[in-house]
């Protein structure tokens, strides 16, 4: 396995790949420094991100417009967050346009799902108020609003979901056939429908859940899931569905599991994961020969808060924010 850094970012806590104008880019921040780059793959160029507070915990692109991007940024460790919210952000030939356009306290996640041949974002907080960090006595709450490709927001955010305890996760992915965004906090999983005209919220998965992916990892065409159990929690787990639910194939120790991912590298099913506390180690999992689970150490002491599994011009890449060395890292 190969390792090249590239950004070098204090705290960092969001990294996210995706494509623009047919290449990768990598959107990353810090979780306490106003820090946010853009970083093209393939120039090894960088744009710092102006007027950003700091504090991100999501930053994704607008499809359809690759100039325009959204995050959510203001929510500082340990959960201090009053002031957080989405923030949008426009790249012109010459600097970074940075507005707040959504007040969203403890915002934790927002990314954007292309339903009904429109862009709709969802923006998710942990809680609706936290006194102090350990307080999680009110819920978090779902946002949606439909988006202009070229203006940003298209009409007043529209709550969906009040209902979800120790929101942390959030995912795009296929359920049921059908493209969705899935969310999940204490009361498990769930997933977003939309019929006649409107987004209502179905039940995925029922155990207390911080973060989870969506794989394929024995070939038989249906996916596993994977999960972070409870919130920040000590154990990874793999499931299978079968006719009576969800049924555990798997399960191994974390240490305030965090940055879950899952994906296809190297031509098969792989779950990627960090410890921020205890060997603070990043980890890679695949089946083995035999039909266990090997587990494979990438990198020691790098504490990673987030990771993704991505490919590009034919290449997959394991993407990681290691807080702990400041760095954002590609392992290929």
């Amino acid at each position: 396995m190969k390792k090249k850094t590239i950004l070098e970012i204090r705290n960092v806590y969001t990294a996210n790949a995706f494509i623009l104008d047919g290449v990768a880019h990598v959107g990353a921040g810090s979780e306490t420094t106003p820090a946010v780059y853009l970083h093209n793959l393939h120039t090894g160029a960088s744009s710092l991100v102006d007027g950003c507070p700091g504090g991100v915990m999501s930053f994704v692109p607008v499809p359809g417009n690759p100039n325009l991007f959204y995050s959510v940024m203001g929510l500082f460790p340990p959960f201090v967050g009053k002031d957080a919210g989405i923030f949008m952000h426009h790249r012109t030939s010459t600097t970074w346009v940075t507005s707040k356009v959504m007040s969203l306290p403890f915002a934790h996640r927002c990314d954007i799902l292309r339903k009904d041949g429109r862009n709709w974002l969802f923006a998710a907080s942990c809680s609706k108020f936290k006194a102090e960090p350990a307080d999680w006595s009110q819920s978090g709450e779902l946002y949606v609003t439909a988006l202009d490709e070229q203006t940003g927001l298209s009409g007043i955010p529209e709550l969906v979901y009040d209902q979800i305890w120790r929101h942390h996760g959030m995912l795009k992915a296929r359920v049921c056939g059908e493209d969705t965004l899935l969310f999940s906090g204490a009361e498990g999983i769930f997933y977003m429908v939309r019929e006649d005209g409107k987004w209502s919220v179905r039940h995925l998965f029922d155990h207390e859940v911080s973060e989870f992916g969506l794989v394929d990892l024995d070939g038989d065409g249906q996916d596993e899931l994977v999960t972070i159990e409870p919130f920040h929690g000590n154990s990874l787990n793999v499931y299978k569905h079968a006719d009576q639910g969800w049924q555990r194939i798997y399960s191994d120790e974390l240490w305030f599991g965090h940055g879950l991912s899952c994906g296809v590298f190297q031509g098969e099913g792989v779950i990627v994961v960090g410890n921020r506390r205890g060997p603070l180690t990043l980890n890679l999992y695949r089946r083995c020969g035999d039909g266990s689970f090997c587990r494979e150490t990438l990198e020691e002491q790098a504490g990673p808060t987030q990771t993704q599994v991505f490919s590009a011009d034919g290449k997959d890449y394991i993407l990681s924010a290691n807080q702990l060395k400041n760095e954002v890292a590609l392992y290929f």
